[in-house]
């Protein structure tokens, strides 16, 4: 009996339509949201899933920390949540590292799809929230119990109710009102998104999404496929060590790519135990920046589900900083998870050299959170975001002051400058920071924040949580490039650690000075042209 053959024009207009309902919700979620952490940093996801727990579509602005953590997160919730008791109007809510996407301050919220009075799929949200408690953050915790509060797989509404989990998150957060205004506008995004999926199967007569999600992760898995099978199959490594504050021995993170026909696999054996310092990363986290990457170089243009990760394995070793035990400490995940497109990039440079970058100034992310009360006794909580130069290409130069791997958008000074009694008192490019090359690396910048006094100044001190630095590991050039130097902050004019926590009084100057990226090819090759550009426009010095 011959197979039917699906309609390639109903499967695109499908898809698209499934990829716009992903991108409504999310812009539900942003005009909804009441922090600036998802209304102007974007660091959220939107996702739809079929009933088996397979990623169909997620929205076209999401944190690469998200994508390839929110596949696994349906299929944990179903291991350990018994679905078939969820009805309508029930919505799921979790924040575990281990089951979700890497710390506590990442909340899931999940819903049911129904069409047919019958289970016919999911929705999930997940975003950052400003906090959850515990101690102020910083890389420093021991353990997870540092770090705040810890919501398992459970009821956030049941039928439509709202449960006694928001009284629970609101007696232990900081800034309450926007963290509980978050989550409701995750669920307003889930709502929107169950109404349009069950929509859309009514409109097309779809009794399953089944068969429709089989042939969109069929697809993007058989382009993934082909991607790797265009590689010459081998064998590539690469490592880096990491200096973390507090730990008398460096932390090492190894690397060994292998490429065997359609698949290829990342091991990640040999890299160092986990430590008693908030930077390990969960399993999740490490496939999630592991497989953006490889996704990023190999196969850009087909969206990503379910079905593109099939054909790449990651292995990390239990225990480790990238698959630790519970209950370790993991709020500054991404200081080690940030490196890992770097390390895959520097194993790929001799198979793949036209399509890495050089290494960014920008990784890893950079922050600040800083908290106290105004004069008028009100908390605030709030966080500084800033970018450095993003490596250079084969082709082009490096972006300045730009996200990556983090993919995060920046948080303008008005935005800040209202939220807190702070004044930024200077963003602005660092000349020739960015590494020279026959293209050079995107410059990065230096941000001074002040701490405001007199009537408009806080009540007492402001504590603040830094984060960012690359922990020894210097800002390097590619094929030939030249590099950038290290990030440095100071308080005052004097410099202290990147990674810490501080104590600003009213007055006191808080100054980052975040490198430019790492140069790609011979600078002697640049073109004359480009060199002149670049004077007359004051990004690098005349000398």
């Amino acid at each position: 009996m011959a197979v039917p053959v699906p309609d390639p024009v109903r499967v695109e207009t499908s898809w698209r339509r499934l990829q716009s309902i992903t991108d409504e919700a999310a812009t539900t979620l942003v005009r909804a949201s009441f922090s600036s952490v998802i209304r102007d940093f974007l660091d959220y996801a939107c996702v739809v899933f079929d009933s088996e727990g397979t990623m169909l579509v997620h929205s076209s602005r999401s944190t690469p920390g998200l994508l390839g953590v929110l596949p696994f997160v349906v299929p944990n919730a179903m291991a350990e949540y018994p679905m078939e008791t969820l009805r309508p109007g029930d919505v799921l809510i979790l924040n575990d590292p281990w089951t979700g996407s890497g710390h506590l301050i990442d909340i899931t919220v999940l819903a049911p799809v129904f069409h047919r009075d019958r289970l016919a799929g999911y929705v999930a949200c997940s975003a950052h929230h400003l906090n959850v408690g515990g101690r102020h953050a910083t890389i420093e915790s021991r353990d997870m119990y540092e770090e705040g509060l810890k919501i398992p797989l459970t009821l956030l509404y049941e039928r439509g109710e709202p449960t006694m989990v928001f009284d629970f998150i609101r007696v232990n957060v900081r800034e309450p009102d926007k963290v509980v205004g978050d989550l409701r506008a995750q669920v307003s995004a889930n709502a929107l998104m169950a109404e349009r999926v069950a929509a859309f199967m009514a409109e097309n007569d779809l009794a399953a999404l089944e068969p429709l999600s089989a042939e969109i992760t069929g697809r993007s898995e058989a382009s993934m496929r082909a991607a790797i099978t265009a590689l010459p199959d081998g064998e590539a490594s690469s490592e880096i060590s990491l200096d973390i504050p507090g730990l008398t021995d460096p932390v090492r993170v190894a690397l060994r790519l292998t490429i065997a026909g359609d698949e290829l696999t990342l091991d990640y054996s040999g890299t160092t135990a986990q430590v008693p310092r908030a930077v390990n990363v969960t399993l999740n986290m490490t496939r999630s920046y592991s497989f953006y990457i490889l996704k990023c170089l190999l196969d850009p243009l087909v969206p990503n589900n379910g079905g593109s990760l099939r054909p790449v394995r990651i292995v990390a070793p239990e225990g480790s900083v990238l698959n630790p035990y519970r209950p370790a400490a993991t709020w500054g995940r991404t200081m080690i998870a940030h490196m890992l497109p770097e390390l895959i990039m520097e194993a790929l440079s001799g198979i793949v050299p036209d399509r890495i970058l050089a290494p960014s100034g920008a990784t890893p992310l950079a922050y600040c959170n800083l908290v106290g009360e105004r004069a008028d006794g009100g908390t605030f909580f709030t966080i500084v975001t800033m970018h450095g130069g993003m490596g250079a290409l084969a082709t082009q130069d490096g972006l300045s002051c730009i996200s990556f791997p983090a993919n995060c958008a920046n948080i303008p000074i008005e935005i800040i400058e209202s939220d807190a009694p702070l004044l930024i008192r200077c963003k602005r490019l660092l000349p020739g920071s960015g590494g020279r090359g026959k293209f050079r690396g995107g410059l990065g910048q230096r941000v001074e924040i002040e701490v405001l006094d007199g009537d408009l100044g806080p009540r007492g001190t402001v504590l603040a949580g830094l984060r960012g630095g690359r922990l020894g590991v210097p800002v390097r050039g590619a094929l030939g490039g030249e590099g950038s130097f290290a990030a440095r902050v100071e308080l005052n004019g004097d410099r202290i650690d990147i990674g810490s926590q501080v104590t600003l009084a009213a007055g006191d100057v808080l100054a980052f000075e975040l490198p430019g990226g790492g140069g790609y090819g011979d600078p002697e090759e640049r073109d004359p042209r480009l060199v002149a550009a670049d004077i007359a426009d004051g990004l690098v010095p005349a000398e």
